[in-house]
């Protein structure tokens, strides 16, 4: 019963991932600035639907109990968040090394 839940929550929070990613492509949040990246804002793009994507269907597969689904959508959210985050951060990186 709590892995659904679990899973549920892990899927609202990559769909608010997504969403958030897909809003600020041209406007600047923390420390990034995709409205002076070429590099930038095509990554928000991308990985925000590919959250958004995440998002939803591991919303869906808290919802249909099937382990077998709910272990695919873990390892997929798992790596899809860390290429997320080293893929955004790659051009912070690079424009401010020391």
């Amino acid at each position: 019963m709590l892995l659904p839940l679990l899973m549920t929550l892990f899927g609202l929070i990559a769909l608010f991932e997504g969403i958030f990613l897909l809003t600020h492509i041209h406007k600047p949040f923390l420390v990034f600035d995709p409205t002076k990246s070429k590099y930038l804002a095509p990554q928000l793009k991308n990985w925000g639907i590919v959250m958004t994507i995440v998002g939803i269907l591991s919303i869906i597969s808290g919802w249909t109990n099937n382990t077998g689904f709910l272990v695919i959508m873990v390892i997929i959210g798992c790596v899809s968040e860390t290429l997320m985050a080293f893929a955004i951060t790659a051009d912070f990186r690079i424009n401010h090394r020391k």
